[in-house]
């Protein structure tokens, strides 16, 4: 009795909020758009749109295996899927290799991504086609190790909480992985689902360690996920993949991209939901995708060769770009993201060294900022240019209501050695 009262009060509660706030979809791109809403509640259903792509170029045949793309120390890197310990850092304008920075005894069986933090970057030896494996586990190198090559090496290890069996079944397993992306205490994992071409979250702690994968919502992709990148500043993840036809490869390898935005915290499917198909003329085993700005988005696809039905398949790998601006600026210019590509990396000072995320928070406004900028001071300004708070980097957080701050925009500014960094954000009302 207990119970169902409680659950009537919430359900009652629920109702009285989004009859308060008007519960809808808020994006106006969506065709059921709700110009009366004021509550994203992840209803917006979109029209097929079919993208097209620019194809900057063939990759080197050292990195025929690119398995995972990521923007870091001013470039973008990618790395083999196994047998090799380097990374490589690629021209975005033509593919050509400009760096190559190996990983001194580090092994590599199967790496399908790797996802990056403030300090460290986190390397998923995750593949796992056949579902069998019991030895899954991440990485962790910290970043200026790496630089300067002494190479601090950690392991997370873990396994899926719902996984009973272990018998191979290649290709048939809902518990491969290849995607997966860090937040500010756990890591995130989107599954590639061969049996059912869905993917499910799975969730870890970030810490080095034996831990269990706790699974968390589904969402059906209609296609196996293969690669994602992620900005927390602009509650946006953008994930990458391919068609699989068991019946007919030439039907396969037909790649898309899944947008997911305006989600609340880390409920990565509470949001915005939107998938984008490449053109059908394209095929390719899409393995990885970032972005430096949040625009222009880069991918990269294994060499793929097969013959079948008489008919010899052989996809040479390449980068690719294409440029989400039509889908997601309407969205993003609320964070004060321009259109101007020359904007670089960084519309609001922002870089993959340094995050503010949520934005907008409602308290607490967390950051991911470099070791070095530990004790340096900060200031809040007003969109006037009046000083509103000020404090010291102690921590990874600022809570927002303790400095008195009313809902509307601020901006964060933080200054080392001559340097100065600013960063917008939007402060909301529970």
């Amino acid at each position: 009795m207990k119970i169902r009262l409680f659950l009537s009060g919430l359900l009652l509660t629920i109702t009285e909020f989004c009859l308060a706030q008007v519960c809808g979809c808020t994006d106006p791109l969506a065709i059921n758009y709700n110009d009366s809403a004021t509550i994203n509640d992840g209803s917006c259903e979109y029209e097929n749109i079919t993208i097209e792509t620019t194809e900057i170029g063939p990759l080197d045949s050292l990195i025929e295996g690119s398995s995972t793309l990521f923007y870091w120390n001013n470039g973008y890197w990618t790395y083999n899927d196994h047998n090799d310990n380097c990374l490589y850092r690629i021209d975005s304008t033509n593919a050509s290799t400009l760096e190559t920075l190996c990983i001194n005894g580090l092994s590599n069986y199967d790496t399908e991504e790797i996802s990056q933090d403030s300090l460290y970057l986190y390397f998923g030896e995750i593949g796992n086609n056949s579902g069998s494996r019991q030895d899954l586990h991440i990485l962790r190198i910290s970043k200026e190790s790496i630089l300067n090559q002494t190479f601090d090496v950690d392991t997370l290890w873990f396994s899926y909480e719902d996984q009973t069996g272990f018998t191979p079944q290649p290709q048939a397993t809902d518990f491969d992985c290849e995607a997966f992306i860090v937040g500010r205490d756990s890591i995130y994992l989107f599954t590639k689902q061969w049996a059912s071409t869905q993917t499910t979250l799975y969730s870890l702690p970030k810490t080095p360690g034996h831990h269990i994968a706790h699974r968390g919502d589904t969402y059906n992709v209609n296609g196996l996920i293969t690669g994602a990148t992620y900005m927390p500043e602009y509650q946006l993840v953008v994930l990458c993949g391919y068609d699989y036809d068991t019946e007919n490869l030439l039907l396969a390898l037909h790649p898309f991209i899944i947008l997911l935005y305006d989600f609340q915290e880390t409920k990565f499917f509470s949001g915005n939901k939107r998938r984008l198909d490449f053109d059908y003329s394209v095929r390719a085993q899409m393995e990885a995708i970032a972005t430096h700005n949040a625009l222009d988005y880069y991918l990269t696809n294994e060499h793929y060769a097969t013959s079948i039905m008489g008919f010899n398949i052989d996809i040479q790998a390449q980068l690719q770009r294409i440029d989400l601006r039509p889908y997601l600026l309407p969205y993003l210019r609320q964070y004060g993201v321009s259109e101007n590509p020359n904007n670089t990396a960084n519309p609001q000072g922002s870089t993959a060294d340094f995050r503010l995320y949520p934005n907008p928070a409602h308290d607490q406004l967390y950051l991911d900022y470099p070791q070095e900028y530990w004790g340096t001071e900060y200031e809040i300004l007003n969109l006037n240019g009046q000083k509103v708070a000020e404090g010291t980097l102690k921590n990874r957080s600022i809570s927002l209501n303790s400095k008195g701050l009313s809902s509307g925009k601020y901006i964060l500014l933080i200054r080392k050695n001559g340097e100065v960094r600013t960063f917008s954000f939007i402060k909301k009302e529970e």
